[in-house]
């Protein structure tokens, strides 16, 4: 499953970081690493793109891009 995936409201946790190159070093800066947990919060009109809760902060990102993180789905965010 990935990013993608999930549907608004939803819960993940991020099991890999699929991209390479300059979109890999970009995500994982951005705090996408294996572990972390957050939150869809919405998408767009046009389903793309999303916005959601990752370590405290709202991100808005492409559907190609969430297409790249691999994760599971998760009941609540345990933090």
């Amino acid at each position: 499953m990935t990013l993608s995936d999930i549907k608004d409201r939803g819960y993940f946790r991020i099991v890999a970081v699929r991209a390479t190159g300059e979109i890999r070093r970009r995500l994982i800066d951005m705090g996408f690493i294996k572990g972390a947990e957050g939150q869809v919060l919405r998408e767009a009109l046009l389903k793309d793109p999303i916005e959601l809760r990752l370590k405290g902060y709202r991100i808005s990102l492409r559907r190609a891009e969430a297409a790249m993180i691999q994760v599971e789905e998760v009941n609540e965010r345990h933090h």
